[in-house]
């Protein structure tokens, strides 16, 4: 059965997804750990480990219960508990859409007003987080800024992560040249979406930075963005059908919906690590 492709595709797209996950999340915790009242980033990518780490979490579960099948019912097994409690980390940390509704608001100044940051570094010191007991007024999100994202990006140049560039210039260019009306912002799906497409934006660029932190060889993270290619092809999908767009818009949406690229090579690589891991974990009696 592991040898049908699609399983292989399952298992690799869940693999993919899990190494994004922690790649994001322990970047976040290093810029929640580095902040202060002047460099408050942590909280665009503290809401995101809420919602976007959280719902990849369930897209894991589901794609392999789509391997495993009848067996994910089996009781007293590690896989029916998670299972059951995947499903409960986007709602409890307060809902995708509250969370996506903070994340909006650093959209401005994290594309078109970059700050000067240094470099924040791996933060597993044993340290007391004095600031985080200590933060102030969570007022003022949209006057927060950012380091420019490309310098990240511009680091790697991959097949794949060429793609999601040229996806976020795209992405870019049409906030600039075809926003939202005002009418179109009192629909809160369409905000919702756009919001969708940014933090795939942000997760890419975390993503790479952990991935020279950890070593993370150019075929897994090649591969990771095979699936953020696909994710923002299907968003940019959704906003393009929403029924209030105009013809510009609309144009733009079909700019941001590309193929990535397929690399057999690159795939089979990353088979071999996900199958590597067979008959590692053991469920404590």
């Amino acid at each position: 059965m592991t040898d049908f492709p699609h399983i292989k595709q399952f298992f690799v797209d869940a693999y993919c997804r899990l190494v994004a996950m922690k790649l994001f999340a322990l970047r976040a915790a290093d810029y929640m750990r580095s902040a202060s009242p002047k460099d408050r980033r942590y909280l665009l990518y503290n809401p995101m480990v809420k919602m976007k780490v959280t719902t990849h979490a369930e897209e894991v579960i589901n794609l392999l219960w789509d391997i495993i099948a009848a067996k994910g019912f089996e009781g007293d097994t590690y896989f029916e508990m998670a299972a059951r409690d995947i499903r409960a980390l986007p709602k409890l940390e307060g809902t995708v859409h509250v969370n996506m509704a903070l994340i909006i608001k650093f959209i401005p100044k994290f594309f078109f007003d970059h700050g000067k940051f240094p470099e924040t570094p791996k933060r597993n010191d044993a340290r007391n987080n004095d600031f985080l007991f200590d933060q102030g007024p969570a007022k003022g999100l949209g006057d927060i800024q950012f380091h420019d994202y490309n310098i990240a990006y511009d680091r790697v140049h991959l097949p794949n992560v060429d793609i999601f560039k040229e996806r976020i210039a795209i992405f870019k260019e049409l906030g600039l040249k075809a926003p939202p009306s005002q009418e179109q912002s009192k629909d809160i799906d369409l905000p919702l979406t756009v919001g969708e497409l940014f933090t795939l934006v942000a997760y890419g660029q975390l993503i790479i930075e952990n991935s020279k932190i950890y070593d993370v060889e150019d075929d897994l993270l090649d591969q990771i963005f095979d699936f953020m290619v696909r994710d923002f092809s299907k968003f940019a999908l959704q906003l393009c059908l929403k029924p209030s767009n105009t013809k510009n818009q609309i144009d733009y949406c079909m700019k941001m919906i590309k193929k990535p690229v397929v690399n057999q090579e690159r795939f089979d690589n990353v088979v071999k690590q996900v199958y590597a891991l067979k008959d590692l974990y053991e469920m404590n009696p």
